[in-house]
């Protein structure tokens, strides 16, 4: 059984004021958000890549980052403020020749790059190799069931590294199309470095399972399904027994909360309080309290917080945690003018403390290029990465610089 969550008196008092004023509602589908300040006094850089850039993640040593560039694993070196493309390691082409790599995470001791491809594939890079230009810096590939779905996007590990826990957006005819979490046993690496892992099972979800995230403490998974598989255009967030998920996925799910429209990406406050998502077709950030999503799901959501339109990645940035960032898109434009023709990109900064004050909290966007889609930080905290997807193009923000 997994107990109760314990709140700080700071932020308990502050969610004791948000309840009195009374409860919050889940934000329902809106199409274009209303305009932004537009913050053009952040310092920003950007570089081109050759390829759709989608996940991006720093490594532990100094000045080095990764993103998943199609067919290949992009090295950036991130000495200067201006990132630049030092090497690409090409992935193993059966596995990536759909849509790519996609989704990507660093493990806890620094050692790997987890890359997941639009197959069931689990692609596994020694990260040191990778930095160094290394041909062989492929190490690993790890294979699910075709009966969990066929799109990976996110990979999310726990903290001993033992376990990676993969988003399957797109389930299957056994799944009844719904979407999966696919849990793999990672292996010790054998002596001559390449790694292999144990497939467990999978959990089934909604529809299109795409973001995760670990609680600091390691007990608890947070999963986003962008609609919740019943007809509603409500998508949910997933409470996950990390313990049962281990040993027998299918009996790991606690509780599920609606989340909005198109909930796509999750973060955990580092107190382990508040769990924020981007609701991408409500243009909305969404807080809740940790516990109550285990206790109280009806009073589960803490605010709702308008920021730029589709938002997708989110991010925390600043000294504990005071901002986060969400990346806005104008990602349909292009399939419908009609509708979001006016849709404009860029990163939403959202003050955090007025958000659990309940006060204005939406501090203006950041330009960008089409379709912002993931963020990385720093170790320093000082440089935030995006994936400018739509452009071909890495983009680095100066955090001392935002408002």
């Amino acid at each position: 059984m997994i107990p109760s969550l314990s709140l700080g008196p700071l932020l308990a008092g502050a969610l004791a004021c948000i309840s009195a004023v009374g409860a919050v509602l889940v934000p329902g589908c809106q199409v274009v958000a209303p305009p932004e300040k537009n913050l053009t006094s952040v310092r920003t850089a950007e570089i081109t890549v050759p390829a759709h850039p989608f996940g991006v993640v720093y490594a532990q040593q100094h000045d080095i980052a990764f993103v998943a560039l199609k067919t290949s694993l992009g090295v950036l070196n991130t000495s200067a403020f201006t990132p630049s493309l030092i090497h690409e390691i090409p992935l193993p082409a059966p596995y990536v020749s759909v849509s790519g790599g996609m989704g990507i995470a660093l493990t806890h001791n620094g050692r790997h790059v987890l890359v997941t491809a639009f197959s069931t594939a689990l692609i596994v890079i020694d990260a040191a190799k990778a930095a160094a230009g290394s041909p062989d810096a492929v190490v690993g590939v790890l294979n699910g069931t075709v009966a969990a779905g066929h799109s990976a996007i996110e990979v999310t590990t726990t903290g001993d590294d033992k376990y990676a826990f993969v988003s399957q957006e797109d389930g299957s005819l056994q799944t009844g199309e719904r979407g999966t979490i696919e849990v793999f046993e990672l292996q010790r690496p054998a002596a001559n470095g390449t790694v292999s892992g144990t497939y467990v099972g999978y959990l089934i979800l909604g529809d299109e399972v795409v973001g995760t995230a670990l609680s600091p403490d390691g007990r608890i998974l947070y999963a986003t399904s962008e609609t919740a598989s019943n007809g509603t255009t409500q998508g949910t967030l997933s409470v996950i027994d990390v313990e049962k998920l281990k040993t027998d996925p299918s009996k790991a799910l606690i509780s599920n909360v609606t989340a909005g429209c198109g909930p796509v990406r999750v973060v955990v406050s580092r107190d382990n309080q508040v769990i924020w998502v981007t609701a991408r077709e409500s243009n909305a950030l969404l807080a809740f309290d940790a516990s109550k999503l285990i206790s109280d799901q009806s009073a589960a959501l803490l605010a709702s917080v308008q920021v730029g339109t589709l938002p997708v990645g989110l991010i925390f940035a600043g000294a504990n945690e005071r901002r986060i960032l969400t990346a806005n898109s104008n990602r349909f434009a292009s399939l419908d003018p009609s509708l979001y023709g006016n849709a404009t990109t860029g990163l939403s900064v959202v003050d955090v403390d007025a958000v659990i004050r309940g006060e204005q909290a939406n501090l203006g966007q950041i330009p960008t290029g089409s379709f912002p889609r993931e963020l990385a930080i720093s170790p320093d905290g000082k440089t935030i990465l995006v994936s400018d997807y739509g452009s071909l193009m890495i983009q680095a923000v100066d955090v001392s610089t935002l408002p």
